[in-house]
């Protein structure tokens, strides 16, 4: 019985994200950050992305309830729920607060009468986003957000138009990242880490700055679980 009473809320959970995973996946990509028609698109698209979320808020909601309630029936239920807040947290579906870094990655401002091929190189890209991604996780760092989003193994950053978590980004991108500061800040500013970014900061004016802090908190993801493989424990 305590069985069926977590599998309904876990099923109404998984109908929400396939609702959203549906809507993002049929939705039209925007070609270019500074196309004509992009804060009408925008606007749109995150009307449906913050009412995706409220849903998705609201069911997990309704099943964290369920596990609290079960975890007070027996110590079997208790230490499985020990056991999926451990995951949570590993996971990112948790807040983090603690010392760490902030890093900032801003377009350049070079004037419209510049060649085609340096803006290109003076703005922020996707896979710029997530070269700092992947330097901060080598540096030791224990969670990262960009512009409010947290980020995790399900975090998607693509396009033209800087997409983090399915939520349409603009620059300036402000990554804060919990981890060891001091551990942090000597490897991104290794001229050896980030050195496409560097360079490019100093030949097309592209921003990037790298600061301590002291305090750094981080929201849970509140995106999308894509789930690939499931197990049941009896």
């Amino acid at each position: 019985m305590r069985a069926l009473a977590l599998l309904l809320p876990m099923l109404l959970l998984g109908l929400a994200l396939a609702v959203q995973w549906q809507t993002q996946a049929t939705r039209s990509p925007i070609a270019t950050r500074y196309g004509a028609d992009l804060a009408e698109a925008a606007t749109q698209m995150q009307r449906e992305q913050d009412g995706l979320r409220a849903e998705v808020a609201r069911l997990r909601e309704r099943l964290d309830g369920v596990t609290e309630q079960h975890a007070t029936l027996d110590e079997r239920a208790a230490s499985l729920k020990r056991d999926i807040d451990a995951l949570r947290a590993a996971s990112g579906l948790t807040e983090l607060a603690g010392p760490g870094v902030t890093v900032t990655l801003d377009d350049g401002r070079l004037p419209a009468s510049a060649p085609r091929r340096s803006i290109e190189l003076a703005i922020v890209h996707s896979q710029d986003i997530t070269d700092v991604f992947n330097a901060a996780w080598k540096a030791g760092a224990a969670g990262i957000s960009v512009n409010g989003e947290r980020v995790t193994s399900a975090t998607a950053c693509v396009g033209a138009t800087i997409q983090i978590n399915g939520r349409l980004m603009s620059p300036p991108f402000v990554f804060s990242i919990v981890g060891p500061a001091d551990r942090l800040l000597v490897a991104l500013r290794d001229p050896a880490e980030l050195p496409e970014l560097k360079r490019r900061g100093e030949l097309y004016g592209l921003g990037l700055s790298i600061e301590r802090a002291d305090e750094v908190k981080l929201p849970a993801y509140s995106g999308a679980i894509p789930v690939r493989h499931a197990t049941s424990r009896s």
